[in-house]
């Protein structure tokens, strides 16, 4: 049976998960989620054969240029993708917000209204792609009155599709099990924690100086084990999986560094449709995350979340 979304030769096809309760409308019109479920799909597989196709080319993918500073890279892969994703949903349904992370332009960071929005990450874990390190995806949430409603993560290279609708729950699909409902790790404890954590872009000293205090405040509390992946998005969807138990990522709009509405609008709902929880980590915890802010942090339960976010909140 083919897999959800995937295409054959002559044209493209996809196919969505059975029926949920909350999956047939939106705030907006009452779209169909389950149709926006399956263009996202869609999308994010076809972006992912250009993805891999280039990840086993001769010679490797040569950055076409960097943005926020020498290490933040984009590759002309990353543009081909983007420009294929948005083909796919302006062809149906022309007159939605598009948020890009290559090609939307300085609107991208215009507030979110209640319109129909899409948020793209055509390579999430760019400089992981770039070096041939396995942990990049296509990223694409769908957003209705601001919050969203519909989220694909899929990782080419291992062929893992995680996906999620408003109240309809999150799902993972792989070659190996089939489709599998996700449920976040029930684990409230750090020490038998298993953390994602990520340096980020920023070499000025503020954003390196929270990398070690980060660091050390987990490893003095006594946890399990940290690792840094470098994608948000696969971070965000190991939480949802039970892989990770949280994963977390400093920012600011003030130092210009941390990951952006495209990179953890589909985490979000992931996490949330698995029985995780996510917070804004800018303002120490207290508040859900914000989709608009430069931060993100989740983890599987309220009681992990706090207790690291305790941790964080005493760095130096």
């Amino acid at each position: 049976r083919r897999p959800l979304g995937a295409m054959p030769a002559a044209r493209a096809r996809s196919r969505t998960p059975p029926r949920q309760a909350d999956a047939r409308g939106g705030a907006s019109g009452g779209r169909p989620l389950e149709a926006v479920l399956a263009l996202a799909v869609r999308a994010a597989r076809e972006a992912g054969a250009v993805i891999k196709q280039a990840w086993w080319a001769a010679g490797g993918s040569e950055v076409k240029d960097t943005k926020s500073n020498a290490v933040d890279l984009v590759t002309e892969t990353d543009q081909r993708c983007e420009d294929l994703v948005n083909s796919i949903f302006r062809g149906s349904y022309p007159d939605d917000r598009i948020i890009g992370e290559e090609s939307a332009g300085s609107e991208k960071y215009e507030p979110l209204t209640d319109a129909p929005t899409w948020t793209i990450d055509p390579i999430d874990g760019t400089t992981n792609f770039v070096h041939r390190f396995a942990q990049s995806c296509v990223i694409i949430a769908y957003l209705e009155a601001k919050e969203p409603k519909v989220a694909v993560i899929f990782d080419p290279v291992a062929d893992e599709l995680f996906w999620a609708t408003k109240g309809g729950g999150a799902y993972l699909e792989n070659p190996a099990v089939g489709k599998r409902r996700l449920q976040a790790a029930a684990t409230t404890s750090l020490a038998k924690a298993l953390v994602s954590m990520e340096v980020g872009y920023g070499r000025d000293e503020a954003s390196v100086a929270l990398v070690p205090g980060a660091l050390a405040a987990l490893l003095g509390a006594g946890v399990r084990s940290i690792r840094m992946a470098w994608s948000t998005g696969l971070n965000m969807a190991y939480v949802a999986a039970g892989r990770f138990n949280a994963a977390f990522e400093h920012g600011d709009w003030e130092r210009g560094q941390g990951p952006k509405i495209w990179d953890f609008a589909a985490g979000k709902l992931i996490v949330a449709e698995a029985g995780g929880v996510t917070r804004d980590l800018t303002s120490g915890g207290r508040g859900e995350l914000d989709l608009m802010g430069r931060s993100q942090f989740s983890a599987c339960t309220p009681e992990l979340a706090e207790e690291i976010l305790a941790l964080l909140a005493k760095e130096p």
